[in-house]
């Protein structure tokens, strides 16, 4: 038997930003979201392991109301219960990193602590450590194949420079990536259930985190936007073909295409 605490974000959908086109700014209200991807495929690792060795998998997310629609999502795919920490502010990762060790701390133990590499919108990749940090858990990070054997979590990771074999005693945080598996698709069954499960709504008063503050403040957030150099080269003439040619060949090397 396992107890699994999984972290979920609601996050931009970044391949469908909207986007205005005069100011190029990116339009955050209208962008649709989603459960992150990663974050997706650390809940069905622990669905995996719930399988294979019983337990229970509990999820967690700090984000605005509208997130339970990810929550539902969750209970679809299988979780026993679903936590929603309301808040409209933007929190860095040290402040959502207090949330989930507050969290361990008033409704664990648990065994096991399962999140994203990153999220799919700000991808910082430091949230695992820091929730690690503060619980003095071992992390295991970027896992992209887990086991668990003999009261021990083993998984092979892939880094910077190179695949590394990891194996730390429970309970632990690990953080995985997206080549760990592939999320299960829900039945319509599944789906039609999770609309009858209960999202539990916890403050940050019920985690007596009254004193948390936001600490970044978003001012801006815009497109990258790649200019043309809006180099036109005249071809028209036959006689003229070689020297084009080779203008646009010393073109090419100076921008390191060739």
């Amino acid at each position: 038997m396992v107890k699994i605490l999984v972290g979920v974000k609601y996050s931009l959908r970044v391949e469908n930003l909207a986007i205005d086109p005069k100011t190029k700014a990116i339009i955050l209200d209208e962008t649709p979201k989603k459960m992150g991807d990663m974050d997706k495929r650390a809940l069905e690792e622990a669905l995996r392991l719930k399988e294979k060795h019983g337990g229970e998998v509990t999820v967690l997310c700090v984000g605005p109301k509208e997130a339970n629609k990810i929550l539902l999502e969750v209970y679809a795919m299988g979780a026993d219960s679903a936590f929603l920490i309301p808040t409209n502010d933007y929190l860095d990762t040290f402040s959502v990193a207090k949330i989930f060790a507050k969290f361990y701390e008033k409704n664990g133990p648990f065994d096991l602590i399962l999140l994203g590499g990153a999220s799919t919108d700000s991808f910082t990749g430091v949230l695992g450590a820091r929730i690690a940090g503060l619980l003095n858990l071992p992390i295991i990070p970027f896992a992209n194949q887990i086991v668990l054997e003999d009261l021990k979590i083993k998984a092979e990771s892939a880094l910077d420079d190179g695949k590394y074999k990891f194996s730390a005693p429970l309970p632990a945080v690990v953080t995985v990536t997206l080549e760990i598996n592939e999320p299960r698709i829900p039945k319509l069954k599944d789906i039609l259930r999770a609309k009858r499960q209960k999202i539990n709504e916890l403050s940050l008063s019920d985690l007596e985190l009254d004193d948390l503050k936001v600490t970044i403040n978003m001012t801006d957030v815009r497109a990258y936007e790649e200019k043309r150099k809006q180099i036109i080269l005249d071809a028209t003439d036959p006689s003229k073909i070689d020297e084009v040619v080779d203008k646009l060949i010393n073109y090419l090397r100076e921008e390191g295409v060739l």
